[in-house]
């Protein structure tokens, strides 16, 4: 459930970003949640890497796939800042987080 959690916290870092997008503090707050998305992401590579993640194998294959596209999106963002690519991640991240928690509900 941690993952879960700690995705949803990060989609609403990127969700209060993308909110806030004209702030002086922008791009420190933009740099801090994606580097924190991408800690999360990568987490989960490694925990289907070492199956540690309780969730049904073609969850889990479906779930390597998905990071591997957040991972772009990540770089993305990072490379060309913008409040839509933002939100693409925002919103990509929450519904992981939620489907995540489904998950797990029903194992």
């Amino acid at each position: 459930m941690s993952e879960a959690l700690q995705l949803d916290n990060i989609a609403t870092r990127l969700m209060k970003v993308q909110q806030h997008w004209n702030d002086p503090g922008r791009a420190s707050q933009l740099a801090d949640a994606l580097a924190a998305s991408r800690v999360v992401w990568h987490g989960i590579q490694n925990a289907l890497a070492e199956s540690t993640l309780a969730i049904p194998v073609e969850i889990q294959h479906n779930l390597l796939i998905l990071s591997v596209y957040a991972d772009g999106k990540i770089n993305d963002c990072e490379a060309t800042p913008s409040t839509e690519g933002v939100g693409s991640l925002a919103a990509l991240t929450r519904t992981l987080a939620v489907r995540l928690k489904e998950w797990r509900v029903a194992a």
